[in-house]
Parts: C-alpha cells; sequence; structure tokens
C-alpha cells in the first residue's frame, strides 16, 4: 500500500470536488479514484499535524466539514505521528547503528497511527502517559479514527476552537521571528554554512532525549562523543526526522523575501512526511527546495506539485 501525503491546498482542491463546487476536469476525474483505492486499501493518505491544525483554523463551519470530510475519507482516520514519538525510535535505532547494533525491526509504517490525536505528543502512544494511553485507545475502541476527527472537526466548541488557533497563530509568529534573526546573523552564508549552523542548534535543542537515549541503552554520552566528529554528523544524518528538518530549513532561510507562518507549516510537513511517504504532493517552492537537497533520492520518494500526477496511478 502506498502512503501519500498532501499538504494543505491539495486537500483543498479534493475538498472543492467532494464539496460539489468542482463537478467537471481532472479533480473530479481523480477524486473517486482516490477515494476507491484507498477502500481497496491500495493507498492511504495519512494526517500531518500541520493538516489538522489548518483545517482546524477554517472559521467558516461549512468550508471546515468540507474538508474535515475529504480528510477522513482518504485518511481513514490515520495521522503521522507525533515529532517526538518518530524522534525517540528514529535516534534509538541511529545511536545502536553508530555502536554496531542492529536496532530492532520496527512494524512496517510504525510512523502512522488511527487517530488523530496521536498526531500530538501527548497522545502519541509511543510517548502517552499511562492516562492519556488509556483513554486515546479507549477512543479508538468506541468510534472509528474517522468518525472521531470528523466529529472534533465539525462539533468542537468555537470558542475553545478559536483559543487554540490564537495559540498556534502566536506561537507561528514567534518562531518566524526567531529564523529571521539568524537569517540577519547568517546574511551572505553558504547553505552549507547554515546547514552546519542549524544542525549545531538542533542538537543543542535535543540534547535532552539524546542523553537519555543514550543511557537508555547503557553508554554514555562520552563514549558517543569518542566516537568521533564524524561519527556524530553521521548520527545526525541517521535521524531522518532531523536531517530533513535541517535540510529544508537551511534552504528555507536562505531564500529572498520575508518568511510567513506557511513556510514553517511547510518545513514541518515534509520533515514529517518525506522519510515515511510514498509521493509528496506540496506547492511549488517547497517541492523545489527538497529537491535541490536531493532528499527524494535519499528517502525513496516521490515529489509532485501537482494533484494530476496521481490521475490514473491507482486505477485497475
Amino acid at each position: 500500500m502506498d502512503i501519500v501525503f498532501l499538504d494543505q491546498n491539495k486537500w483543498i482542491e479534493l475538498a472543492q470536488v467532494h464539496s460539489g463546487r468542482t463537478t467537471s476536469g481532472p479533480m473530479a476525474e481523480l477524486f473517486p479514484q482516490l477515494v476507491a483505492a484507498v477502500q481497496r486499501k491500495r493507498v492511504l493518505f495519512p494526517l500531518s499535524v500541520s493538516n489538522i491544525m489548518e483545517t482546524a483554523k477554517r472559521n467558516d463551519p461549512d468550508s471546515r466539514r468540507h474538508v474535515a470530510e475529504t480528510q477522513a475519507i482518504l485518511s481513514l482516520g490515520y495521522a503521522h505521528r507525533s515529532r517526538a514519538g518518530r524522534m525517540a525510535v528514529e535516534l534509538r535505532a541511529a545511536i545502536q547503528r553508530r555502536f554496531g547494533v542492529e536496532p530492532v525491526a520496527m512494524p512496517p509504517n510504525w510512523a502512522f497511527a488511527p487517530g488523530f490525536m496521536q498526531a500530538f505528543e501527548p497522545m502519541d502512544e509511543l510517548m502517552a502517559m499511562p492516562e492519556e494511553l488509556a483513554r486515546v485507545r479507549d477512543l479508538n475502541s468506541l468510534t472509528h479514527p474517522a468518525a472521531l476527527y470528523l466529529d472534533f472537526m465539525v462539533n468542537q466548541d468555537d470558542i475553545r476552537r478559536r483559543k487554540a488557533i490564537a495559540t498556534l497563530t502566536q506561537g507561528l509568529a514567534a518562531l518566524v521571528v526567531r529564523i529571521e534573526s539568524r537569517r540577519e546573523r547568517f546574511a551572505n552564508k553558504s547553505i552549507d554554512f547554515r546547514r552546519r549552523a542549524y544542525a549545531a542548534q538542533s542538537w543543542a535543542e535535543n540534547l535532552n532525549i539524546l542523553n537519555q537515549t543514550v543511557a537508555a541503552l547503557g553508554y554514555s554520552f562520552d563514549q558517543l562523543r569518542a566516537l568521533g566528529d564524524q561519527a556524530m554528523r553521521a548520527l545526525l544524518e541517521d535521524v531522518p526526522t532531523m536531517n530533513v528538518e535541517v535540510e529544508m530549513a537551511a534552504r528555507l532561510e536562505s531564500k529572498t523575501g520575508a518568511l510567513s507562518a506557511n513556510d514553517v507549516l511547510d518545513m514541518q510537513s515534509f520533515y514529517t512526511a518525506i522519510p515515511y511517504s510514498d509521493r509528496v504532493v506540496a506547492e511549488k517552492a517547497a517541492i523545489s527546495r527538497a529537491k535541490q537537497a536531493r532528499l527524494d533520492s535519499k528517502y525513496g520518494v516521490a515529489l509532485s506539485r501537482s494533484l494530476e500526477d496521481l490521475l490514473d496511478l491507482y486505477v485497475g
């Protein structure tokens, strides 16, 4: 079964068909093909945390419902696990490989989970506290994950939704400010320099999880450092989420013009999707940055700018 990631604009294009606003043309032909392919288990379109947040942001209830219904139909309520959950598995395996230990094989498609809540760290089964873990499992046992997602998007309290979106917007704005500050410090620097600087910052920000993981495996940080700088650089490239984030961020920060919250969401989507998808369909600029970094060849993922590339792909 193929795993395909769609950025939010592509979901909106398909929702136009589902809502009846688009009745002819390539999208009108494509949408029923995808629905049938999902039902035949030929393809699945899991949601990212960015997809979920962007859908929740839509203030018009009918528009939000149409997008959510489209996502529920094609994702079946499955989502990419939280960043922390993926990182924990990736980092553990990467450290073991540095010490010559073969990591325990993970189940196929372990990076996806039923229930949109698992896109968020507190409710990800890989990270959740026991009480939250029980809550997630109870909800999934009582309600189909797709129905649970749709219920959340359609029936959630509007005041709470708006407060949550306001908090999200503030957080994204603050992140853009930090990125712009770094861009100013590294003005006229090469992409390679930016990549190394961002990598160093990423390790600093994730030092706690690195130390915890090393200790849990029975090693010390000094033993890891003793492997040398080359091993440490290889470790970063062997943690897919961090590697894609560094590559995308270095190129994002080198672009001209002001950055926006959407640029940050694109970066989050790509470090979520690229390592675990067979195909990513997204906007031109983000796809171009990923191709410049050769992430498609590294992770064996097809990168597309248009939904029309899926036309007839899963027919028959």
